[in-house]
């Protein structure tokens, strides 16, 4: 039998920003063991706190995480895969881009289409807060132990750029702006803001707008498993199912009725068989 569960909590008020919430999980299969991670344009940090896991990255790189260590990944245009090699416990961190980037102290276009250890950017504090994890008695302790260390780590961090950040923003709305009009919004040449946006994030602002549209169908996919894929093209800005349809082959090498049939229950995300 499959089973998984999650306990979420939001990240203390001092992180606001940087860290929306934290989820603390636990998981065990048996059907399958794993799992498609999507192109998106969020990016990730995991503890893992049992069993060893096993990350290949969109770029095709292996790493494999033991209990207490961590992985970071920055948006992706393409899949990567999560294999468990048994029972799985772990911390999700959820960061915004300026969060990922402050952990990283880097640039997010070092981690585009990657994953890597945490302990590449963060060293010994890194693996010092996955070993405390371990030992955390429950969700709680774990919660505490990340509010309190991410808020040093962050005092040490590089501001991200607040252009950027905005122009981010925009492209990932529901309804997102075109390049040339946020270029002359911000004030810059469309060739500057491509430019320095690609530079900061590791996608161009093209990519950028339709990774987020692509995130937009995956999460309403999760959320109504049962709606109409056409229903979901037009809910989430694609112009036909034509257009989701190339858009969806081209980002996860399936089509949507392929994408809808790997779709865990319980929002568990997509099996990868």
């Amino acid at each position: 039998m499959d089973r998984w569960s999650i306990v979420a909590a939001p990240a203390a008020k001092a992180l606001t920003g940087l860290v929306s919430s934290y989820g603390s999980y636990t998981e065990k299969t048996q059907s399958f063991a794993a799992r498609r991670e999507l192109a998106s344009t969020s990016g990730v940090l995991i503890f893992t706190l049992d069993e060893p896991l096993s990350i290949i990255g969109a770029d095709g790189v292996e790493i494999i995480l033991k209990a207490g260590e961590a992985f970071i990944g920055g948006a992706a245009d393409a899949t990567s895969i999560s294999r468990a090699l048994g029972p799985q416990r772990g911390l999700h961190v959820f960061l915004s881009p300026a969060g990922l980037a402050a952990v990283c102290k880097a640039p997010l276009a070092e981690i585009a289409n990657r994953v890597l250890p945490l302990s590449v950017f963060r060293g010994t504090a890194a693996r010092d807060l996955g070993a405390r994890l371990v030992e955390a008695r429950n969700a709680g302790e774990q919660f505490d132990l990340a509010d309190r260390a991410l808020m040093r780590w962050f005092a040490d961090a590089p501001a991200f750029d607040k252009t950027v950040h905005w122009a981010m923003e925009q492209f990932g709305a529901a309804e997102p702006a075109a390049v040339a009009d946020i270029a002359k919004e911000i004030g810059w040449s469309r060739k500057h803001l491509s430019q320095r946006f690609t530079t900061l994030t590791g996608h161009s602002p093209q990519t950028y707008r339709r990774l987020a549209r692509f995130a937009r169908f995956t999460t309403r996919l999760m959320a109504m498993p049962n709606d109409s894929l056409a229903e979901l093209a037009a809910e989430t800005g694609y112009y036909d199912q034509s257009h989701l349809t190339r858009d969806v082959q081209a980002l996860s090498a399936m089509t949507p009725g392929e994408l809808r049939a790997s779709l865990l229950p319980g929002l568990g995300g997509f099996r990868d068989d």
